[in-house]
């Protein structure tokens, strides 16, 4: 990070990042649209969606559910900011893990706020391999360890 970032810099872009979220969790799709620069791009599953447009035909189909992240990793360099953020999805309705992976953001300072320039989508895990694990019925590592003297 810079020595010219400032507090009001890092607090926006973690709004911008639960607000993605959030709405997303709401499927309040207009205002989604909002968080995106005009020329945006989207990349996931080795597709770019470019355009506000494009991009929200994209979100708009997927599972409506809960977002959670991690704290991002930030770096800030004048009007462009770079994050990090591991992420999963619970799909509704029973909210059972759905996916996991990175998100992996260019962000661009506008006058209108820090917005999404780009945004990668790394999946780690998604729900096919993530019900087969489940189905295996290991014990957690917890379990394993009643009983266990240090």
């Amino acid at each position: 990070m810079s020595d010219g970032c400032i507090c009001e810099d890092l607090r926006a872009i973690l709004a911008l990042q639960a607000r993605f979220c959030q709405l997303c969790d709401l499927a309040q799709w207009a205002q989604l649209r909002e968080l995106f620069t005009d020329d945006a791009v989207l990349h996931v599953f080795g597709k770019d969606y470019v355009g506000q447009d494009a991009i929200l035909r994209f979100i708009e189909r997927r599972h409506l559910g809960k977002h959670m992240l991690s704290a991002p990793n930030i770096e800030i360099d004048g009007d462009e900011a770079r994050v990090v953020v591991d992420h999963t999805f619970y799909r509704y309705p029973d909210l059972a893990l759905f996916g996991a992976g990175v998100y992996k953001d260019i962000l661009r300072r506008t006058e209108n706020g820090w917005k999404f320039g780009r945004r990668e989508i790394e999946v780690h895990g998604h729900h096919v391999e993530m019900t087969a694990a489940a189905k295996q019925n290991v014990k957690p590592i917890a379990d394993t360890l009643k009983g266990v003297q240090n």
